[in-house]
């Protein structure tokens, strides 16, 4: 009869793993229901919630726990965590691209230019 009892306890806390199961904040709600059209990587031509975006591999652990920190506290506003998050994205699949490309471009020419001017570098 007594290991009804605390067989019951046992099994309210592991199986809800906490005081109460997780219960979404109204900001983490807003992170999943705001959505961004992104036109990079696998992202492009798809609708993406910015809470997607932020647990993607283009953000790093420790930009997102800061960017979340910051707009749970209300420091930042959804639409600038929006255009962070659209911005971190952007950037970290273009750099991954420029990676992974073979080298080409004007960019990339290093060899054979040092004799020709570089309109790059003109005051």
């Amino acid at each position: 009869i007594t290991v009804k009892g605390s067989d019951k306890d046992t099994v309210t806390g592991a199986g809800e793993g906490g005081d109460n199961p997780h219960k979404e904040e109204p900001w983490e709600t807003a992170l999943k229901t705001t959505v961004v059209d992104m036109e990079v990587g696998e992202f492009r031509g798809h609708k993406v919630s910015i809470w997607d975006l932020l647990h993607s591999q283009y953000i790093p652990e420790e930009n997102r726990k800061e960017i979340l920190e910051l707009y749970e506290a209300g420091e930042l506003t959804l639409e600038q965590v929006k255009t962070v998050v659209s911005t971190i994205v952007t950037k970290a699949v273009a750099a991954r691209a420029e990676q992974t490309s073979p080298v080409s471009g004007p960019e990339a020419e290093p060899t054979g230019t040092e004799a020709e001017p570089n309109p790059l570098h003109e005051d």
